[in-house]
């Protein structure tokens, strides 16, 4: 099999693979993927902002807006001006959103850590190394495309 053939079937399945395993994870508190993604990366980053969340998620705007007005509604995140500037509005998680964004961090630790020693030991690294630059080249080909 042609190498560009072989690396697009293993990036299939690599995404078959995270699908599963981080669907395992948002089925049980009426949020979808997308939105368990935002519950983290608020938690990760309080007082984020939509264009920070649009920018790291890689989607527009106003479809981040529809899913953290969503979140608003279910009471996982709040929007609040910042003090700084009143035009600007940051996220951050409410309780509900701090319960679940716990549980996500710790479900998906142990979950990637099962996986991770599934690789002999004297190759985690070297895996690890692997995605990230792997990361970055689709950064670069993302960025490029929407020049």
């Amino acid at each position: 099999m042609d190498l560009v053939k072989q690396f697009r079937e293993y990036t299939r399945q690599l995404e078959c693979h995270l699908g599963n395993i981080n669907s395992a994870d948002c089925c049980c508190c009426s949020v979808n993927k997308r939105q368990c993604f935002l519950i983290v990366e608020i938690g990760r980053k309080p007082g984020i902002s939509v264009k920070e969340l649009a920018d790291i998620l890689r989607i527009d705007k106003s479809g981040v807006s529809r899913l953290v007005e969503d979140l608003v509604r279910k009471e996982f995140v709040e929007r609040k001006p910042s003090a700084e500037d009143r035009r600007f509005v940051t996220l951050n998680l409410l309780p509900k959103g701090q319960e679940r964004f716990g549980k996500i961090e710790h479900d998906m630790y142990y979950r990637f850590k099962e996986v991770l020693e599934q690789i002999p030991e004297d190759k985690q690294e070297q895996v690890v190394e692997a995605l990230k630059i792997y990361n970055e080249a689709c950064s670069v080909v993302e960025d490029n495309s929407n020049d």
